[in-house]
């Protein structure tokens, strides 16, 4: 199935329309940001100017070669869902629940992350090294592992910490998370140690970058708490929590079962079960009203929410948070990396509190993955205890990720023929006139297809040589 998973993101790739930051880094700006260690003048480069080394040279080199762009997201991709895998028991129904991954996702991360470039690049490989870790310190419980295992798990958390800025501060808690449990353990070992030196490292060097020390145009946190219970109730905890509604279905039926099935005490299965269905009803339904009621801007947030939906709804997700947690100490309190998943999506969510901003939903994507992990030990538990037989749910997995699949590859097919027919006008990439129609599923192209946010002198140079790969 992994090979199918690189063919299959292979294709995704090349079908992708850049958009937005994908033409900044591919042009002249780009290119001054390259030959001036990513710093220049916030007036023009904004937040662009930065210490996301990696993340940046990623775009550049992908925005100018489609052959490494279709290595780099098909290789990351896969190996995010080998790694959901491997963490997951290495089971057909483990293997079949990860490549389900993307089809879970919220619009706004298939719109940030999955079909835009810029977001792929900062966001998808830092978490996939940081789980590449802890695929390690998990492998390193059972089997002793070569004592040069520190310099590759240096490197690791060196790269992890040259994207995102979120994340780059979020591995810190990780390797300090790690050591900690480690000690207590009395199973402390050197390349342990050298995670965390990396990434202190690596956080040391992406935070002395000159742009963060100018005063941004574009950057902006705050503390206040007023501010930041705004942000989070009508804005924030909509990516955190209510949008992954299938998420949020399968692991309140997979608790709602343990529940049921698992031996433990009678009131820790009565107040668990009904929880779980209060919850599990309370969120279909808010889903739906706020689907009736509010439209999403292109940032797929919503512009007003008056505070007296806003402030409950916002309420419910720390309870639901909470009521998680609860759950994983009922059930799984000796999994040590249901607790380290947890933490790192708390960490995750809290730095993000305090970004005024930009405020927008990728940084919610790396503890979306942190979430899904936790689901899925939920769900195959739950699975366990069913009189369903396996081969059954397998198959029907295997039928979703076949059918939803084809849907995401056709929608994206069909994109891409009606952005090629209106960028191969030659008024258009010689800049007479401008776009006037959108492509058809705009959800999969960055800002919903905001047509200004495409670029010219690019297809100018592109349009032909697509069109002959294609013939």
């Amino acid at each position: 199935m992994f090979l199918a998973s690189f063919v299959y993101f292979a294709c995704f790739r090349f079908l992708m329309i850049p958009s937005g930051d994908d033409y900044f880094w591919y042009g002249e700006n780009g290119n001054y940001l390259l030959h001036h260690f990513f710093y220049g003048p916030q007036n023009i480069y904004g937040g662009s100017s930065n210490g996301r080394y990696l993340g940046n040279l990623l775009e550049i080199i992908t925005m100018h070669k489609l052959s490494v762009a279709m290595i780099v997201y098909t290789v990351f991709w896969t190996l995010l869902l080998w790694c959901l895998w491997y963490l997951s028991r290495k089971t057909i129904s483990s293997l079949l629940l990860s490549f389900l991954f993307i089809f879970t996702l919220q619009d706004a991360f298939i719109n940030n992350v999955l079909t835009w470039n810029a977001g792929f690049v900062n966001y998808v490989p830092p978490i996939v090294l940081s789980l590449i870790y802890i695929v390690i310190v998990d492998h390193g419980t059972s089997k002793k592992l070569n004592k040069f295992m520190i310099i590759p798990v240096f490197i690791l958390a060196l790269a992890a910490g040259w994207f995102s800025e979120v994340w780059t501060i979020s591995q810190v808690f990780l390797g300090l998370a790690v050591i900690i449990y480690f000690y207590f353990k009395k199973d402390l070992k050197g390349y342990h140690i050298a995670y965390l030196v990396g990434s202190i490292v690596s956080a040391f060097t992406m935070f002395i970058h000159k742009g963060y020390r100018d005063i941004s145009t574009y950057r902006h946190t705050s503390y206040d708490l007023n501010t930041i219970w705004d942000t989070y109730s009508k804005v924030t905890h909509f990516w955190l929590i209510t949008f992954n509604l299938i998420l949020i279905v399968a692991i309140l039926l997979a608790i709602f079962v343990l529940a049921l099935r698992s031996n433990v005490r009678m009131e820790n299965k009565l107040i668990i079960s009904i929880l779980s269905i209060i919850f599990l009803i309370y969120y279909i339904l808010i889903t739906n009203f706020f689907h009736k009621n509010f439209h999403l801007n292109p940032m797929y947030g919503y512009k007003t929410v008056a505070a007296n939906i806003a402030v409950p709804e916002s309420l419910v997700s720390i309870g639901f948070i909470i009521f998680i947690g609860y759950c994983i100490f009922i059930f799984f309190k000796q999994d040590y990396k249901l607790w380290l998943y947890y933490l790192l999506s708390g960490v995750i969510a809290g730095q993000l509190l305090f970004v005024s901003s930009p405020v927008n939903s990728r940084g919610y994507f790396l503890s979306y993955v942190l979430m899904y992990l936790i689901s899925m030990r939920f769900v195959l538990t739950a699975l366990d205890k069913l009189m369903i037989p396996k081969p059954v749910i397998d198959i029907v997995m295997l039928i979703t990720i076949i059918v939803c699949g084809t849907i995401y590859l056709s929608m994206m097919y069909t994109n891409y023929h009606a952005n090629l027919e209106r960028v191969s006008n030659p008024d258009y990439y010689n800049g007479k006139v401008e776009l006037t129609q959108h492509v058809p599923f705009v959800k999969l192209v960055w800002f919903n297809d905001l047509m200004n946010q495409q670029n010219a002198p690019y297809w100018k140079d592109h349009v032909f040589g697509y069109q002959r790969i294609l013939k």
